[in-house]
């Protein structure tokens, strides 16, 4: 019981240290962002940055602003968390589809995600990447209400949410993803 009990609390930690991390200092944020602005693109993956002046729900809505006019799914993810990784393969079944139709993907994360590990995982993955200050990601999260993650926002073309799973967090499927992208993508 005791064993399961702490098995279970260092399981809440670590997904809940996602959203909390925090850099050691301004500094390392700073030249942290610095390095994203200058990783190259890979084969269908964009490497795209937010200014670190932009604080809480503006973050979401200063990466959502470059797509006006298009659906959007953003994820919401880091590389330490299995259900992300595992969720990312799933995804790879329907993506290619959907991109020919028009949908974009996001992927979002946070420092918690290491520089080195986070750019070697993105090269494959097709989509636009942000990796978010510490700050910028644990404010994001509060005011988004995400309590874990994957989790996934979907955008409609009206750049109003379409569909998302904040609240129960966990990927919700091919199916579901697919369905709520196809109606988004008719409106």
């Amino acid at each position: 019981m005791k064993k399961t009990f702490t098995i279970l609390s260092m399981a809440a930690l670590m997904v809940s240290a996602g959203c909390a991390k925090k850099p050691a200092t301004a500094e390392a944020a700073t030249t942290q962002t610095a390095q994203v602005q200058n990783t190259q693109a890979t084969t269908n993956s964009v490497v795209k940055t937010v200014p670190t002046s932009v604080k809480g729900a503006d973050v979401l809505q200063t990466i959502a602003a470059n797509y006006k006019g298009k659906v959007v799914l953003f994820d919401f993810w880091a590389t330490w968390c299995p259900p992300c990784r595992k969720s990312m393969k799933l995804i790879d079944e329907i993506k290619p589809e959907l991109e020919k139709k028009g949908c974009v993907f996001v992927y979002i994360t946070g420092e918690s995600s290491p520089m080195n590990t986070w750019t070697e995982m993105i090269k494959g993955i097709s989509g636009d990447h942000y990796r978010l200050t510490a700050t910028q990601w644990d404010e994001m999260c509060k005011a988004l209400n995400i309590p874990g993650i994957p989790v996934y926002l979907l955008m409609g073309k009206d750049g109003k949410k379409a569909y998302d799973n904040l609240s129960e967090g966990g990927y919700p499927g091919n199916e579901i993803l697919k369905n709520n992208i196809e109606v988004a993508l008719t409106k």
